[in-house]
């Protein structure tokens, strides 16, 4: 058996809402999706890496739309990982364009990121999380917010 998530994280990997915040966009979760398995606040002191499992299909560059391949992003991930202390988010070229942008500011397809908060549902039963949601997200925790579907 599988199971879908949807994670919300800030788009500025470094923003964690206070703890108020967080409660009141985890019980907009719960209204919002009522049926989930579970409802769960995750934050680090650390930057980490918040996947979209077997959705992904594929990651390119957001300067010239080119694919990048798969090895040279593994290669960026193992060498912007420092262990226990997460994530670095440096700068990298682009191979296609040498362009440097960070493994955060790459465009997943589908939607993957980077941070140290994020909010998440397990087998929310909603399908896609509507608009006007993530724009109620978005004005309790004072932040813009990535939209993540994992699927495991």
């Amino acid at each position: 058996m599988s199971d879908n998530w949807i994670v919300l994280i800030p788009e500025d990997p470094q923003f964690v809402p206070n703890a108020e915040a967080q409660r009141r966009a985890r019980d907009l979760f719960a209204e919002v999706a009522p049926e989930a398995d579970d409802i769960e606040i995750k934050v680090s002191d650390t930057v980490q890496f918040f996947d979209c499992g077997a959705n992904l299909e594929r990651i390119c560059c957001p300067s010239c739309g080119s694919e990048i391949p798969a090895d040279c992003w593994q290669d960026h991930m193992d060498e912007d990982s420092d262990g226990e202390k997460g994530f670095k988010l440096a700068s990298y070229p682009a191979p296609c364009c040498d362009k440097e942008h960070t493994l955060h500011d790459l465009a997943y397809d589908w939607p993957q990121g980077f941070g140290r908060f994020a909010l998440n549902a397990k087998n929310p039963k909603i399908g896609r999380l509507e608009d006007k949601h993530k724009q109620e997200f978005e004005f309790i925790l004072g932040t813009k917010l990535r939209v993540i579907y994992q699927h495991i």
